[in-house]
């Protein structure tokens, strides 16, 4: 594991250093993955590696000639200086000719200038603040947007005739795109937002808030904040003061399958998501998924955080299969990459201007055979994030 020691170097260094080992031996390509692998945010680590390494699993380690070696830098937590210092190391170090993984949307903000300076591709597992892709021309992004989510779940909340909302998000970025999106979606619509809240990302005192979205007694509720402990603890405030189960509260990942077993049944049936992975879709990718996921990792639940980083290996293979019996050129692997379409464990996807536009789920928290799951009741067939 690397941590920021003081290593820096100037850009022009840097570009020097990676133009320079671009034309080596074809037997290996390496791909830096940075992440949370310990620290407050260890969990979504761990959702890395194993999608990661699910696909290793299915498709092996070797592509367009050459030997894949996979590199992790650890992050540690919530710093983007930390996130950046890691991009430098792995592409003038470790001689890393794609990056991956980026959790939080200030990791790929700032990671941007040396990707921009290398033009070395980065494929984003989330970061999924609004325009992010648009900050590098070597950006792609297989997570989904928080506005894209937003937009979803507010046309889904319009199609049930839910019109007298409350939004209640976590204060900080994303939280902020959700809000203004799922405001804008409903407001335009007709609708009315009775009352908004941003919830701050260290509370543990979820009640103050869940007291005012009783009190307003809305249709629906826009309920986002980060999935584990605080998602837990909010929605058993709302289920103490009798808002769940029998208002709607929608979010994304709030009740992802990883963390079902802590909550109570005040979810059955009232605790909705919307979001681009459900271990339920059809097909079979997603079956070969499961498939390599349970080989790798056999208590590994299938869920949107390995999922994504599955499909950014697909992208990675393709890139690198695009330069076979070359030197490896990130700007000709990111021309390849634009305008690819396969079938995902998701569903069918493409990529659009660094954007991947699939399916998104609307799913419910249903008790099945004795245990809470999120069972699909909607589809969204293919969203973009552009829109």
């Amino acid at each position: 594991m690397i941590r920021a020691t003081g290593f820096t170097v100037g850009f022009a260094m840097v570009s020097w250093l990676a133009s320079s080992s671009t034309a080596g031996a074809q037997d290996k390509l390496r791909v830096g993955v940075i992440g949370p692998f310990t620290g407050p945010f260890a969990n979504v680590g761990v959702m890395f590696k194993q999608g990661i390494e699910a696909f290793v699993s299915v498709n092996g380690t070797t592509v367009g000639g050459r030997e894949v070696e996979l590199v992790y830098r650890d992050t540690a937590g919530t710093n983007p200086a930390v996130a950046k210092q890691l991009a430098e190391e792995l592409i003038v170090r470790d001689k890393a000719e794609i990056l991956t993984g980026f959790y939080l949307s200030p990791e790929a903000v700032a990671a941007a200038p040396v990707v921009n300076e290398t033009k070395t591709p980065a494929v984003l597992f989330f970061a999924g603040g609004q325009g992010i892709t648009k900050l590098s021309r070597y950006f792609v992004r297989t997570g989904s947007t928080n506005a894209a989510h937003a937009s979803m779940i507010a046309t889904y909340a319009l199609k049930q005739g839910w019109k007298r909302d409350y939004i209640a998000v976590a204060d900080y970025g994303p939280g902020y795109d959700m809000q203004a999106i799922y405001k804008q979606r409903v407001t335009d619509a007709g609708g009315t937002v009775l009352a908004e809240d941003r919830m701050p990302l260290n509370t543990v005192d979820y009640a103050p808030f869940a007291e005012r979205v009783a009190n307003a007694r809305p249709d629906a509720v826009l309920g986002f904040v980060p999935n584990g402990a605080p998602a837990v603890a909010w929605y058993k405030a709302l289920g103490a003061q009798g808002v769940l189960p029998k208002t709607p509260v929608i979010g994304i990942s709030e009740t992802d399958d990883t963390e079902l077993k802590n909550f109570d049944d005040s979810v059955v049936g009232g605790a909705y998501s919307v979001i681009f992975y459900s271990a339920d879709a059809p097909g079979a990718a997603n079956a070969e998924f499961k498939a390599g996921l349970a080989k790798a990792f056999p208590d590994a639940i299938p869920n949107f955080g390995r999922e994504t980083a599955y499909d950014a290996m697909h992208l990675v293979y393709a890139m690198i299969e695009s330069q076979k019996g070359k030197a490896f050129d990130g700007t000709a692997a990111m021309a390849a990459a634009q305008g690819l379409g396969w079938d995902a464990p998701r569903g069918r996807v493409r990529i659009d201007q660094g954007e991947i536009v699939g399916p998104m789920f609307v799913r419910r928290v249903e008790r099945v055979n004795g245990s809470l799951k999120n069972v699909i009741i909607d589809v969204f067939p293919d969203v973009s994030p552009l829109r």
